[in-house]
């Protein structure tokens, strides 16, 4: 790598919110329950403090979206993981919790609406499917919490996983890139 000349920090923001949604939505598919234990460290971590990296290292090469984008799921992760912990130390009442999820939930979702529609007109179209997904995602989370409906937390749990496996192939395409630019 040249001196000066940054990595592409999209691949490391891709795989920490692939991850940490396949984690979590294998979950909320009921395919492994205790999943969530696992997603909430990988939430404060992987998809929170490494998207976050990832989203800084975006500002510095000049990256507008992928700084919003990175920056803001992984914050999203750090504060999803939060709000778990908090209730389970009490620091957050138990009853909080669903009102402050689903809040947070709809807020996301608007989010993601903005972002899809200034993504639609990227014309790259592994991230245009990974926002389309993530945005299909979001509306069933909120359906499913408001409705307490166990059959659309488990139908987003795999268009979750689904989402990922996208996010992981646009991954796969931003390293690809850097072997087929040094050709």
């Amino acid at each position: 790598m040249a001196e000066g000349k940054l990595a592409n920090p999209g691949p490391l923001g891709l795989g920490g919110f692939a991850l940490t949604t396949f984690v979590l939505n294998v979950h909320n598919a009921g395919l492994v329950p205790a999943a969530l234990e696992a997603a909430l460290p990988l939430g404060l971590f992987y998809g929170g403090l490494a998207q976050l990296v990832a989203g800084f290292m975006e500002m510095k090469t000049g990256n507008t979206f992928g700084m919003c984008a990175f920056g803001s799921y992984g914050a999203f992760w750090i504060a999803l993981a939060t709000l778990v912990y908090f209730t389970k130390l009490h620091l957050i009442p138990g009853a909080a919790l669903g009102p402050a999820l689903g809040v947070t939930l709809i807020a996301w979702t608007i989010y993601t609406t903005i972002m899809t529609l200034v993504v639609l007109k990227s014309g790259h179209t592994s991230v245009i499917i990974v926002f389309v997904l993530l945005e299909i995602l979001f509306i069933l989370l909120v359906i499913a919490h408001y409705s307490g409906s166990v059959a659309i937390k488990t139908f987003a749990g795999y268009e979750g996983i689904l989402t990922a496996l996208a996010a992981w192939y646009a991954m796969y395409e931003g390293l690809a890139a850097q072997f087929s630019a040094s050709e």
